[in-house]
């Protein structure tokens, strides 16, 4: 049950109050959970009478703790620790949210069972049930929280539409699952609706991986009711089914009839990502370029096409690929350990559907159709904690029900509350717990303060207000010091307030703890030029140059720059780079009349 609240939770949490109110929120939430079932869990685990996690299944929870264990270790060695273990805000999830996945797989493959996956089933419905009701508030524009939505679809609990969409096919299909497979008819009529609020869902959201997942999920359902009736039924649907998922890859990539349909200018993007991935990957193998620091390195790694394709100041925070994101920050080593358990549960659980009766193939199959579409939101999407929390649980549930034995002592249908409870089992869960809030929490109070500095109005008439609110920026920085992130949205925050003198201080904070911190140095950069000092500007400008080498529009401020100092050897050069990047160019033309 616990397992089932924790995801359900960690796909729901949002914290208005803080500067990213969504995956900062899931993340602690997900985090706090993991630590207090740990706290629950390891007592029965270390009992001389526990027998959960021996035989074939322990073999699975190898490669988990030698991916935390390489986690952990680049983590420690990144040139932002505190990036690479909290993730802070954005698409950046950090070491301390991979290690409450880790636990959670664990204890799922721990505690779960055939007889007990409803309870998760329930749980994940509930959410669904939320996810899909608040969408429908928010189409109605009745939601409670009324955020700035840059967005066409509706984002609902997650932020973006592609998320929620996201989030809401997988309630879907677990929906469709439990009015095949429940007797009961309140549990038909409350799955009836969650699958119409989750379609709703789906389609306000306008996230073409919503339909796919819909139709993955629901399609491993069907190949399973074939199989169990007619197994030359059932290869044929496997035929057809191979058939379609081909031609809607093809499709997805322009090609074929289904182009029209399925393909969508975002597919090229992702292309420019896996590219950006895949330099950094060849650059540095190994050890990758550091945990979350895939944004800070994207625009040194991206290629001449992705410039030309979408302008020199596109950017993206992540490579929109788990694995490759995973080994473009970490290095081959983390990525092919995740790659290796992520394809020995899919066998795990293939092989156990295919053998497995009854009950366990009951809950293989719901864990299948709704992990194998997570698998392929994986592929092209980020990891985004409020649906990937549910890949590491029913992940673990797949290994737990396909090497389920009858001796384990969760498989007894009647558990007595002295059995089921260790007495020091709530003392240590609340030291976890507690642990847990020591390491998660400082980045959430600066997150709650820090969004109300950065909102903070200026009259550029009254002095005194750009004094309060840089105070109160700087202060906000104090509360979690080690961070880069906050001491860059305050150069962000004054750069837009056209504190220029102010901007410059707080780049300089930034650039004090990551001198590779590119954002940091252009907003320096562009301060010093919008006060009208560009010879000051140089030293920040090359560096800008440096980190962000194809961008036209930083070389053309560099030209500017240079002939302001007097330097016209510098200025032909820089102009010579942006003529070669792109002659076509606005920038080229503007560099031409100089």
């Amino acid at each position: 049950m616990a397992l089932g609240v924790s995801g359900a939770l960690g796909s729901l949490a949002f914290f208005s109050s803080l500067f990213d109110p969504f995956s900062a929120a899931k993340t602690f939430m997900i985090s706090s959970l993991a630590c207090g079932i740990l706290g629950y869990g390891i007592v029965d685990l270390l009992s001389s009478k526990s027998k959960r996690l021996i035989g074939p299944k322990s073999y699975l929870i190898g490669p988990v703790l030698i991916f935390l264990t390489l986690f952990f270790f680049r983590t420690l060695t990144s040139n932002d620790v505190n990036l690479a273990l909290h993730g802070v805000v954005g698409r950046n999830s950090g070491f301390l949210t991979y290690f409450a996945y880790g636990i959670l797989f664990i204890f799922a493959v721990a505690f779960i069972h055939s007889s007990n996956i409803y309870l998760v089933i329930n749980a994940f419905l509930v959410a669904g049930f939320v996810a899909g009701f608040y969408s429908l508030l928010e189409y109605l524009k009745l939601n409670p929280w009324k955020i700035n939505n840059v967005y066409s679809g509706t984002s609902g609990l997650f932020g973006n539409p592609n998320f929620s969409g996201a989030f809401l096919s997988l309630a879907g299909v677990a929906s469709v699952w439990v009015w095949i497979d429940s007797n009961k008819k309140n549990h038909k009529i409350f799955s009836v609706i969650v699958f119409g609020l989750s379609i709703f869902g789906v389609y306000t959201s306008k996230a073409l991986q919503g339909y796919i997942s819909i139709a993955l999920g629901t399609s491993i359902l069907f190949l399973v009711w074939l199989f169990n009736r007619d197994k030359k039924l059932a290869a044929l649907g496997l035929s057809v089914f191979s058939l379609s998922g081909i031609a809607a890859i093809l499709g997805t990539l322009q090609i074929g009839p289904l182009s029209s349909i399925l393909y969508k200018g975002s597919v090229s993007e992702r292309g420019d990502m896996w590219r950006t991935a895949i330099s950094m990957i060849k650059d540095k193998p190994l050890f990758g370029v550091g945990i979350e620091r895939y944004g800070i390195n994207f625009r040194q790694y991206r290629d001449i096409n992705q410039v030309l394709r979408t302008g020199p100041d596109s950017f993206s925070d992540n490579a929109h690929n788990v694995l490759l994101h995973l080994t473009a920050t970490g290095g081959i080593f983390l990525g092919f350990t995740y790659l290796l358990f992520t394809i020995a549960i899919f066998v795990v659980g293939v092989r156990g559907i295919l053998q497995g009766k009854s009950t366990k193939q009951i809950g293989l199959v719901f864990a299948m159709a709704v992990w194998i579409p997570i698998q392929a939101q994986n592929a092209i999407s980020v990891d985004t904690p409020g649906v990937f929390i549910w890949s590491w649980i029913l992940g673990g549930a797949i290994v737990a029900i396909a090497f389920e034995r009858a001796d384990e002592p969760s498989a007894s249908k009647k558990i007595t509350k002295k059995s089921a409870i260790h007495p020091l089992a709530p003392a240590v869960a609340l030291i976890c717990v507690v642990v847990s809030f020591t390491l998660t929490v400082k980045p959430l109070i600066a997150q709650r303060s820090f969004n109300f500095a950065f909102h903070l109005g200026v009259d550029e008439n009254v002095p005194e207000t750009l004094i309060t609110k840089v105070n109160y920026l700087i202060n906000s920085e104090k509360q979690d010091s080690g961070n880069v992130t906050w001491p860059r949205y305050s150069a962000n925050s004054l750069y837009i307030d056209k504190a220029w003198k102010e901007t410059i201080a707080a780049a300089q904070r930034a650039i004090d703890k990551d001198p590779e911190d590119w954002v940091s140095w252009w907003f320096m950069a562009s301060a010093y030029e919008e006060s009208g000092d560009r010879v000051a500007a140089l030293p920040a400008r090359i560096k800008t140059v440096e980190l962000d080498p194809l961008n036209t529009s930083v070389l053309l401020e560099l030209a500017k720059d240079q002939l302001a100092a007097g330097d016209k050897v510098g200025f032909e050069k820089s102009k010579g780079r942006i003529l070669s990047i792109n002659p076509n160019s606005n920038d080229a033309k503007i560099v031409l009349t100089l």
